[in-house]
């Protein structure tokens, strides 16, 4: 019998590994927690959801109301589950595990971390709630120019009429380092978000708990004011706005931010999609001081709770810090929309940030 050469021997090598089934699932599939868990609640509906795990057959969903124990409420394929007709002035947490089949054994990852919501006494959320949802892509998703828009550059895109956040934002975060240029990314519109389709995207989140209805993403200009326009609250022109209040959407003529309100020298903590990313900013105080103190608390909770994005992004303060105080104009919810049982509205920024992030 003639010796195989080493030509035919690699061909035949290449042809093995090909036509030899891979377990693709077992080997990829981690026990690490699902990310990007959400829970929404609007008006007695809850939407739950979180980014697809690599190699799961499926997720199990545990819920708990109030002070009440986890305990299983859904088995599924998909990445969301809608909880209906939930009670209202409750509030109700969330986690999430994934689950694979390896032979005849089951594996299953870790829980995710507990995400609440409350179902509005009235109304059709919480302000609290709205910021809740407005924190589940900070640190994970970077800024892209055109991001969240559609191809046309008309409206809101697929992401940002999409319940949950995406995983491709995370994805595309996970490799950038302290040198990332946005201007090379421009109109990557599936990869990020920028200021505007950040805010379409919350307001969607907000407001709803199915994919693919109407989106609201516009030019930064006129956002707040078409929201105060589509019946959700009240518009107030810059030269009329004397004070932020947790919660107001802040819209100016290049960017829209929201306020986690003020500290005691008149500084705002700013909740933003900005170059790098969807971050914490400090406005300057009233008296112009750049290192203010909305811009220490900012400094504070990138570095304590995204440690990660902050090594890489660390400034929390604002280039024209002076121009939030008094160059935009401010849509503030409806009561009628959002309820405010936690008195977020009349609260100084470190009271909402410690409560917002469990510290209370």
């Amino acid at each position: 019998m003639k010796r195989m050469t080493p030509v035919a021997a690699a061909l035949c090598l290449m042809l093995l590994v090909l036509l030899v089934p891979r377990q693709c699932s077992a080997a990829t599939f981690t026990k690490s927690a699902p990310e990007g868990v959400m829970a929404t609640a609007v008006n007695t509906r809850i939407a739950v959801s979180w980014e697809k795990v690599s190699g799961a057959k499926g997720y199990i969903v545990y819920e708990k109301a109030g002070n009440g124990k986890l305990t299983r409420v859904a088995k599924v394929t998909s990445c969301k589950v809608i909880r209906k007709n939930m009670t209202r002035g409750v509030t109700y947490g969330y986690t999430v595990r994934a689950w694979t089949k390896k032979g005849n054994s089951y594996l299953k990852t870790k829980k995710s971390a507990v995400r609440y919501t409350t179902v509005a006494s009235a109304g059709v959320s919480t302000v609290k709630n709205f910021l809740r949802t407005a924190l589940a892509p900070m640190g994970s998703t970077m800024y892209v120019w055109g991001g969240g828009w559609n191809k046309a550059d008309n409206g809101a895109g697929t992401p940002a009429r999409t319940v949950g956040t995406s995983p491709r934002w995370r994805a595309f975060a996970a490799t950038k380092t302290k040198y990332y240029n946005y201007n090379n990314y421009r109109y990557q519109i599936n990869s990020g978000l920028d200021c505007s389709g950040y805010v379409g995207w919350l307001m969607y989140n907000t407001l709803h708990t199915v994919n693919g209805s109407k989106g609201f993403v516009k030019g930064a200009d006129k956002q707040g004011k078409w929201f105060a326009d589509l019946g959700y609250g009240n518009w107030t022109k810059a030269s009329k706005v004397k004070k932020h209040q947790a919660g107001d959407i802040m819209s100016g003529p290049e960017h829209i931010w929201i306020s986690l309100g003020e500290c005691r020298d008149g500084s705002t903590v700013v909740l933003h999609c900005s170059p790098a990313g969807v971050k914490l900013s400090g406005t300057y105080s009233r008296a112009g001081v750049k290192n203010s103190q909305a811009a220490k608390l900012a400094r504070k909770y990138m570095k304590k709770y995204y440690p990660s994005w902050y090594s890489r992004f660390p400034s929390t303060t604002l280039t024209y810090g002076s121009s939030y105080n008094r160059d935009y104009g401010r849509f503030r919810w409806s009561g009628k929309k959002l309820a405010d049982p936690e008195k977020y509205r009349s609260m100084s920024a470190d009271k909402v940030l410690a409560d917002l992030f469990g510290e209370r």
